[in-house]
């Protein structure tokens, strides 16, 4: 409820932007499912096709990057999102992870989150190889 105050509101969604601009330059076959609709600040959806979701959880905790893979409600969820799966997307809502931004996110999180997520990408496509 914190983040959608207006003032914080206006500071997490350029940086909640800032995730997925930085995740589509270096992944351009990675989804943000609900990108054109009103949406939470704070909050994007990531979808990496062929890639589980559980799997990219634990590796980004792995790297000390909370993410969840269920809807709010949810929280630490490593299956696939009920909701993501309603809105159509199919076996593909498997592949994707919610990441949410705190109230207080300092304003390097979506430079540092962007790092975590391309490393962790790199990692599992080159074990993918």
């Amino acid at each position: 409820a914190e983040a959608a105050r207006p003032e914080h509101a206006a500071r997490l969604a350029p940086l909640r932007d800032a995730i997925e601009a930085g995740i589509a330059a270096v992944a351009p076959e990675a989804r943000f499912p609900g990108r054109e609709a009103p949406r939470l600040p704070n909050t994007t959806s990531i979808l990496l096709p062929g890639v589980a979701a559980e799997t990219q959880v634990i590796a980004l905790d792995l790297a000390g990057v909370r993410v969840s893979a269920g809807a709010a409600c949810s929280s630490g969820k490593v299956g696939a999102s009920h909701v993501l799966a309603a809105m159509g997307l199919g076996a593909d809502a498997a592949c994707a992870i919610r990441v949410s931004l705190p109230w207080n996110a300092p304003a390097d999180a979506a430079e540092r989150f962007v790092a975590a997520w391309a490393a962790m990408r790199e990692r599992l496509s080159r074990r993918a190889a």
